[in-house]
């Protein structure tokens, strides 16, 4: 297939020259694994001041991280603890909502999304943002783990080397994911499993990102070495010499995929109930994950009562660590499972910075210690480890959640050096996966490379040629984004809070294209706020008025959305010299055609 001149570069392969590029990778490595171990200083630091020194609180950390700093003799202050979580969720929603909103939440869905509809741009001081904010959050008493944060920090150096250097967004695609690679594969002391989550995260099918498996590969061992040669070369947890001998051990294993199955849904779906929950919560944006906060602070003055108490705030992989080596009561597991779920959804949902892999393990891991316990009880002529459930549990969990199968197995495997148990991880992590299939935490998933502007010109030229937009619309072009031209700011915000619609069309008086508004490229528009009654849509018009008509092929629709990465394209119709607006197209209504035609 020859593309239109004008997407030449997004044609261009990482492979046209192999060595720059992989001497790239190497620098993406070496920058994300200096990255992590500022981030691992910054985590240390913020969880000494807040927890330790402010509200004498000392949870017990994984047996192969060591402390970097030496604890305080603070006594355990309930109240105070009550209340950090609070303030640190008041700092990180300012320092995200005034310096960079995108870098609110767990993180790598804004990495998958920058990939997929961004040509791979993340702004310069994404990561540096992430980073703080992310430190604040989870060191104060914040339920979030590091891969979120990891992942947008080490995707926002790749694209910023690339932009730098002026790559092609496929270049700068692949850097990105390279990137994210390289932070996942340093701070988890997992380099295999860093550059797989990179590669197959990015899809909510069985999927893998093949052009960015061997860049990874390369970023995410350098980074992994640099990080190592710092923090040590052992696996994050100690565990004892697990093993598998017998096939019937895998029935109560069988039970175990059911239990995360259903304990993943609960998860997404309390996850998503309260991040929408705060969405409609009519409060400045970064008020929101100091009240998230206020609810992690509740809980943690309801199971908090000794200085190293088991408590659902914070990372929580000294659970995990004691219910791999040692005995935690079938009843503090589960309450960890379900206050896990809750502290996450509050820290997280609500605005606050933090990853959600982390509390993913700490739940799946707490949730398989009650199985493999209760097979204990139950099968004792089985000889069964209830350690052995909770590093199973801790990547079924992960792969039910994430849709990421190889890369959980994978990384827990790496976390706990415990590869004899590959086997029931395999069998528990895809029955976890199959029962789970049709949620993810990860919205920005997208189904296969068919659903991904990055593979765009795979396509099968031929339909794409001979195929107009008319043909694909057959009459029904969207109309549910389209404002008058002399619409005011105050009401254009309306409008869109109400149809959930950024990028918008204007319509002129006599029915033609007025011009096109991305109110995501307005950034803060509290600035505004004062002038949003007379401040109108004429006056904000931010993007390259283009449009097609519905005679244009495919081919020419792609050139527009690879290349500016538009939400929609306006269709115009011109009759006699008179140009009526019909409505507009999507990406997705091209591949919806483009799957049937091709079926």
């Amino acid at each position: 297939m020859n593309p239109p001149t004008a997407t030449a570069d997004l044609q261009k392969s990482p492979s046209s020259d192999l060595g720059r590029f992989l001497f790239l990778c190497v620098a993406v490595g070496v920058i994300a694994g200096l990255g992590a171990i500022g981030f691992f200083w910054l985590l240390e630091v913020s969880r000494h001041f807040f927890l330790d020194f402010l509200a004498g609180y000392r949870p017990m950390g994984p047996g192969g991280e060591a402390p970097l700093l030496t604890p305080t003799a603070t006594p355990l202050r309930l109240w105070v603890l009550f209340l950090v979580p609070a303030l640190g969720g008041l700092l990180s929603g300012c320092i995200v909502y005034w310096l960079a909103p995108e870098a609110a939440g767990h993180g790598t869905d804004a990495a998958i999304e920058a990939y997929h509809f961004r040509q791979g741009a993340v702004r310069a001081r994404v990561p540096f943002v992430k980073a703080i904010a992310s430190a604040i959050t989870i060191g104060s008493g914040g339920s979030g783990g590091r891969e979120g944060p990891i992942a947008q920090i080490g995707a926002g150096f790749g694209s910023v080397l690339a932009k730098g250097l002026k790559l092609s967004p496929n270049e700068r695609r692949t850097l990105m994911a390279a990137g994210m690679a390289a932070g996942i594969g340093a701070i988890f002391h997992a380099p295999l499993a860093g550059a797989l989550f990179a590669a197959e995260v990015l899809y909510r099918e069985t999927d893998l990102e093949h052009e960015v498996l061997v860049p990874a590969f390369i970023s995410s061992i350098v980074a992994y070495s640099i990080f190592a040669m710092w923090s040590g070369w052992t696996p994050i947890f100690v565990t004892p010499d697990f093993v598998f001998e017998t096939p019937v051990q895998l029935i109560p294993y069988l039970i175990l995929a059911v239990v995360v199955a259903g304990g993943a849904l609960v998860f997404i779906r309390t996850f998503y109930f309260v991040r929408d929950l705060f969405a409609k919560l009519a409060v400045p944006g970064y008020l929101k994950p100091a009240i998230g906060g206020l609810a992690v602070g509740l809980i943690a003055l309801l199971t908090v009562r000794e200085s190293d108490s088991f408590s659902p705030i914070g990372t929580g992989y000294g659970v995990i660590q004691e219910a791999l080596t040692g005995e935690i009561a079938v009843g503090l597991l589960l309450l960890i499972a379900i206050g896990k779920i809750v502290t996450t959804s509050f820290s997280i949902g609500s605005g606050g910075s933090g990853g959600v892999f982390g509390p993913a393990i700490v739940i799946g891991g707490a949730l398989g210690g009650v199985v493999g316990k209760l097979a204990q009880q139950w099968l004792p002529d089985m000889d069964i480890d209830a350690g052995s459930f909770v590093v199973v549990g801790m990547g079924a969990f992960f792969a039910g959640v994430a849709n990421a199968p190889i890369a959980s197995l994978v990384m827990v495997a790496e976390l706990t050096g415990a590869y004899e148990l590959l086997p029931p991880l395999m069998v528990v992590a895809v029955l976890a996966l199959i029962t789970s299939r049709r949620w993810s935490i990860y919205t920005t998933q997208v189904d296969n490379k068919f659903s991904t502007r990055a593979h765009l010109w795979e396509m099968n030229p031929n339909i794409l040629k001979r195929v107009t937009i008319g043909d694909v619309m057959r009459g029904n072009y969207g109309r549910s984004a389209i404002i008058p031209h002399d619409m005011p700011l105050a009401r254009i915000e309306a409008f869109s809070a109400e149809s959930g619609a950024s990028d918008l069309l204007l319509l002129d008086d006599v029915g033609g294209l007025a011009g096109l508004l991305s109110l995501n490229d307005l950034g803060d528009r509290g600035e505004l706020e004062h002038v949003s009654a007379v401040l109108l849509a004429d006056d904000l018009v931010n993007r390259r008025t283009i449009y097609l008509s519905p005679q244009d092929n495919l081919i020419r629709a792609l050139e527009f959305f690879g290349e500016d990465e538009f939400d929609k394209l306006p269709i115009v119709e011109s009759t006699d010299g008179h140009e009526e607006l019909l409505g507009y197209m999507r990406y997705k209504d091209i591949i919806a055609f483009y799957k049937r035609e091709h079926d």
